[in-house]
């Protein structure tokens, strides 16, 4: 029978751990061609004011878990700047101040539905997991002191992913929001028992770290290469918080896959590929400018996947400063950290189970 599993189910078993252990088996799975996965496919309507109806999927299978998954989110998107920082913000459109967006998990062996959840909690936490992966293959061993840029939900995830790989010494926490960045600290002072600092600059943040990540939702750029110490490692939630001279100074560069922009469909324009939608849906809206495509860029680098299982260097020596992309989310992902979720789950028996008749039928589709 299908399993409905909640948000707060997902936080209850998936510990960060876990689902850094789980995305690590599906990138080495994905290396020995046990697993695939689907470039992420996002089609817009506008709807008015710089806001757009966005119904984004993506897919993956995992089958060395017999898991295939979907995720799928029904979104409004609206795009503003403030103070020459351009932010692409999903807004809370649905009744009761809520967002859309779940996560369908299936059998490979019967095509049947296994589970349905929302992608909330489980989007931090694949996201943080990818980002530890990095930090684990291409950080130095004695990397302890975390820079932190972002205060928001995918930030939270980085902090504790981060810790739960290279157990840190201390972290330097900043976001324009002075409240934010102090409660920010006071959290996870308390959470995970090191020295958390928050502080008044990015560039005090980054200054001194031997581990950088950005967690934000800025379309501009948010650190500068000048702040990087030798032999960090640096990690984002997009490129565009980086920019080309981040990664120019990096010695080492990994992206998370070849293709950096989703497939877009857009009226009155069609399927586009390897362009930020940005540039043909808002015209005037500040963005951080690249010298060329990150699709054309990212093509020739090594993914992580390579990296994890080997194949790939993820650094040469500790003077290295090296950088991983997070340049697109995959379906993979949802796969690896769903199977885990609601394998956990059963065994804590969690969770409400439909009837499978509701979701097979007798007329050939």
């Amino acid at each position: 029978m299908p399993r409905i599993l909640s948000n707060e189910i997902i936080e209850e078993v998936l510990t960060m751990p876990a689902c850094i252990e789980a995305m690590e088996e599906a990138y080495i799975a994905w290396a020995n061609n046990q697993a695939i996965t689907r470039p992420r496919s996002d089609t817009y309507m506008p709807i008015g004011n710089s806001t757009y109806y966005v119904l984004k999927t993506m897919d993956g299978i995992l089958g060395s878990q017999n898991i295939g998954s979907i995720r799928l989110n029904s979104d409004l998107i609206q795009w503003s700047t403030k103070d020459g920082v351009t932010k692409k913000t999903k807004l809370r459109s649905a009744p009761g101040e809520r967002y859309n967006g779940m996560v369908l998990l299936f059998s490979t062996l019967t095509g049947e539905i296994k589970a349905m959840f929302p992608d909330g909690y489980i989007q931090k936490m694949r996201v943080a997991a990818t980002g530890a992966l990095s930090v684990k293959y291409m950080a130095r061993s004695d990397a302890d002191v975390l820079g932190l840029v972002g205060t928001g939900w995918q930030a939270s995830g980085a902090i504790e992913a981060v810790h739960a790989v290279r157990p840190l010494k201390a972290a330097k926490i900043f976001s324009p929001n002075s409240e934010h960045r102090e409660e920010f600290a006071r959290t996870y002072r308390k959470k995970l028992g090191i020295p958390v600092e928050a502080v008044d600059s990015a560039e005090d943040a980054v200054r001194g770290a031997s581990i950088v990540s950005t967690a934000t939702n800025s379309l501009t750029r948010v650190i500068e290469a000048a702040w990087l110490e030798p032999g960090c490692h640096v990690f984002c939630v997009k490129y565009s918080e980086l920019g080309d001279a981040v990664r120019a100074k990096a010695d080492r560069v990994i992206v998370n896959v070849h293709y950096a922009t989703p497939d877009n469909h857009i009226p009155g324009i069609g399927r586009v590929s390897g362009t930020d939608p940005i540039d043909l849906l808002e015209q005037g809206i500040q963005k951080e400018e690249l010298s060329e495509s990150e699709d054309e860029w990212a093509s020739t680098l090594p993914e992580l996947w390579e990296v994890v299982n080997g194949s790939a260097i993820g650094r040469k020596d500790d003077s290295e400063i090296t950088l991983f992309v997070n340049n697109n989310g995959i379906g993979l992902q949802f796969s690896a950290a769903g199977a885990a979720a609601l394998r956990m789950a059963e065994e804590k028996n969690l969770g409400t189970d439909l009837p499978i008749d509701w979701f097979v039928q007798t007329v050939h589709p």
